[in-house]
């Protein structure tokens, strides 16, 4: 049984589409980073957050049970929420993403 699997994600955020159709299944004793271009990384942990203003258009977020059909606060319980972290093992990236914003 994995610990997490995304299907088909599709969402958005200031009516701009910002996930087409992400897939990833994370089993036990598995780690993944999510990176990408123009803060695509922030993006996509925001929408897994459940952030108010991303809004997941269609797809599935499962954690043995519906994560999308819970509200934030609930899913964080679940171990599904944003916490800040210093990326060590991955030397070129920062942590401007936090510290550059205004």
């Amino acid at each position: 049984m994995s610990l997490l699997e995304i299907k088909d994600l599709h969402a958005t955020v200031e009516g701009h589409e910002i996930l087409k159709g992400v897939n990833l299944t994370i089993n036990a004793g598995e780690v993944h980073s999510i990176m990408g271009p123009t803060l695509g990384q922030e993006h996509s942990g925001a929408v897994l957050a459940r952030r108010d203003t991303y809004k997941v258009t269609s797809g599935d977020m499962v954690r043995g049970k519906d994560l999308l059909e819970m509200k934030p606060e609930v899913a964080a319980c679940e171990g599904i929420f944003m916490a800040f972290q210093y990326p060590v093992e991955i030397r070129e990236s920062a942590t401007l993403i936090f510290s550059a914003r205004p």
